[in-house]
This record gives C-alpha cells, sequence and structure tokens, in this order.
C-alpha cells in the first residue's frame, strides 16, 4: 500500500472516524425496568441491552468509569483531539457529545498529568523549584486584587492558558461567521472551542517540551521554543473547524492574533499614560471610561475592517460604503488619542516608549 492511499485513508478517518453498527431486531427485557424493546439501549431506563451477569469485564468497566475512563473515554477523546482536532471539535459543538469527555474536565485531567509526568521525568521541568511557594501579595487597593488573579493563575495553569485563549473567543466569532463550515457559531459554542485548544496545547507543548528538554534545555526555554509552534497548531483547528483553505485560514488567524495584540498594546499605553495625574483636567473617575472607549475603537476598527475585507463587501456596496463603519471606529480611536494629547501633551508617546 504506498503512501498516498494511506494518506487519503487517514483523511477519511479525519471526516468521519466512526462506524456505528446497524440496530437489529432481537427483542430484549431490560433487567432494570423490564421494558421488552429491540436495539443496544431500553427506551425507558437507557441501560444497556448487555447489562445482566456480572463478568470480569463489569469489573473492568466500573474501575474505568471511577478513573474516568468509561464510555466517553478520556484516551480516546485525546486522540481524537491530537490527530483530527478541528473535526472533533466540530463534531462537539454540533451535539455529538456522547463520544467525547466532559473537556473541561478533560482540561484539568490533562493539565495535572502533565504536570506530574512532567516533575517525574524532569524535576525542573516547569522551571522553577519543587517547594517554591508564591510571595506574600504586600500590595493594597485595586493592585492587591489584580496581583492576587495573577498570583492565583501562576499556580493554576490550566485556568491561566484558558484565560489566555478565551480572548480569541470574540475576535474568532466575528472573523469566521461566514466560514463554510460552521457559520453562525455561537459565544458558547466559541468557549468550547478554545477549551479543546487550550487542552491541545497543553498536550503538544508537553511533548515538544520533553523532547527539547531531554537534548539539554531548562524548562523555560523548552516552554518558550514549543509555545511558538501555537500558531500553527491553531490554523490547523481552525482550517478544519470553519472549512476555508490554508491560505484563507492563515490571514483570517493572522488577523485575530493581530487584533487581540493591538487592541491589548493600545489598551497598556492609554492606561500608563492616564495613570499619572499631572496636566489632566479629567476626573480619576472618568479616566476608567476613557480607557473603556479607546479600547472600543480600536477593536471596532479591526473587527470591521477584517470583516469588510472578509465579506469582500465592496463588491455589492463599493468601497465608500463598505469601509464606512471602519472609518467611523477609526475616527472615534482618533478623537480619543487628540483628548489625550491635549490633556497631556506627549503621554501617548511617552506610555509608547515605556
Amino acid at each position: 500500500m504506498n503512501l498516498k492511499r494511506l494518506y487519503r485513508r487517514f483523511v477519511d478517518w479525519q471526516h468521519n472516524p466512526r462506524q456505528y453498527e446497524e440496530l437489529g431486531s432481537e427483542m430484549h427485557c431490560c433487567c432494570n425496568c423490564g421494558q421488552e424493546y429491540a436495539g443496544a439501549f431500553c427506551p425507558r431506563c437507557g441501560q444497556k441491552s448487555r447489562a445482566g451477569r456480572i463478568t470480569w469485564k463489569t469489573v473492568r468497566d466500573g474501575l474505568m468509569d471511577l478513573f474516568g475512563l468509561g464510555s466517553r473515554s478520556l484516551p480516546y477523546s485525546v486522540w481524537q483531539l491530537l490527530w483530527r482536532p478541528g473535526y472533533f471539535i466540530s463534531d462537539y459543538i454540533n451535539g455529538k457529545w456522547q463520544v467525547s469527555f466532559p473537556p473541561v474536565k478533560m482540561l484539568v485531567i490533562v493539565t495535572l498529568l502533565v504536570y506530574f509526568i512532567g516533575r517525574f521525568l524532569f524535576p525542573d521541568y516547569w522551571g522553577d523549584d519543587v517547594n517554591d511557594l508564591p510571595e506574600a501579595i504586600t500590595s493594597t487597593g485595586v493592585s492587591y486584587y489584580v496581583d492576587s488573579a495573577i498570583s492565583w493563575l501562576a499556580t493554576h495553569a490550566e485556568w491561566g492558558v484558558l484565560f489566555l485563549f478565551s480572548f480569541l473567543i470574540l475576535p474568532t466569532w466575528f472573523i469566521f461567521r461566514h466560514a463554510p463550515r460552521n457559520p453562525r457559531h455561537t459565544l458558547p459554542q466559541g468557549f468550547f472551542v478554545q477549551v479543546f485548544t487550550s487542552i491541545q496545547f497543553f498536550i503538544w507543548n508537553f511533548v515538544l517540551s520533553l523532547a527539547l528538554l531531554w537534548i539539554g534545555m531548562n524548562g523555560q526555554q523548552a516552554w518558550a521554543i514549543s509555545a511558538c509552534f501555537l500558531p500553527l497548531m491553531v490554523v490547523l483547528d481552525y482550517k478544519q473547524l470553519f472549512g476555508y483553505s490554508r491560505r484563507g485560514t492563515l490571514w483570517r488567524v493572522a488577523a485575530v492574533v493581530a487584533t487581540i495584540v493591538l487592541s491589548f498594546l493600545m489598551l497598556v499605553m492609554i492606561v500608563v499614560a492616564i495613570q499619572k495625574p499631572d496636566g489632566f483636567i479629567i476626573e480619576r473617575h472618568y479616566r476608567p471610561i476613557f480607557v473603556l472607549m479607546e479600547f472600543a475603537a480600536v477593536l471596532g476598527t479591526l473587527l470591521s475592517l477584517t470583516d469588510a475585507i472578509n465579506r469582500r463587501s465592496w463588491k455589492e456596496r463599493g468601497v465608500w460604503r463598505s469601509m464606512l463603519l471602519p472609518l467611523l471606529f477609526f475616527m472615534a480611536m482618533m478623537i480619543c488619542l487628540i483628548v489625550l494629547e491635549v490633556q497631556r501633551p506627549g503621554a501617548f508617546i511617552e506610555a509608547l516608549l515605556k
């Protein structure tokens, strides 16, 4: 069998990995409720038709259920997520839950397994000492809650990674909402998309990190290098999930990443610029509103421009009409920057340099 045929079989398996048996006409009597039926499960109580006499297989299934390896197997779900990630995620958000291990529970279990296996094989896998404890938080006011949240996320890697991936939900929904596959997907579906992506990131990052540690790198270097493959992983996932071509998926993922990076860069610069009260007429309690307005203007500019390019709306509406909304957001962004510059000349440049 040549490589081309093997690859074709692999692609066919990615699209349709499960083959369900035809329902037979043999009648069964449910041991639990007494219902007579044909099929594999009782329509009244849901018990399997094979339930009855306890055997060693029953003992094995009971032990597997205890550790989350029963009918919705964790290893099976992880295997699917590694080799057909976008299709597997698409199956789940379209209602095929029975074949998937619960995703949030899978994220926690995978993270714990990665942590303990990494510690066992390489004690410096996480780049610090196993007995290191977070330092006491001495800040006050709002900074105390911010520092506490950062400290908690740093000691709970699974939620920290999910927190970072959650910023992909809104731009992904907006940019990919006209995709050939899974169009008009919802924000709750986007949450589970990022949960699965976080799990996949942990596993591939773990495998690549172990390979780099094996050749002599330390934990931090291994994590940093393996994290560089994250964009390729997201492009592969989104290509399978949304059905665009490689090039179409690539530039849309780049637009998602650029939206997040530029928005938060602008947000940080504005926050830094208005923290110093010298020369500001804007009252302190109005400054958060000013920051949110600027952030919304930047985000709106990037998303509306990407949406116009994505839908190629200029073919039907003309260039000026299709670019009207991006221009309005851009004008709002510039007005906020002008207000900031008038309030304190040089503040924006100072924040940019810092």
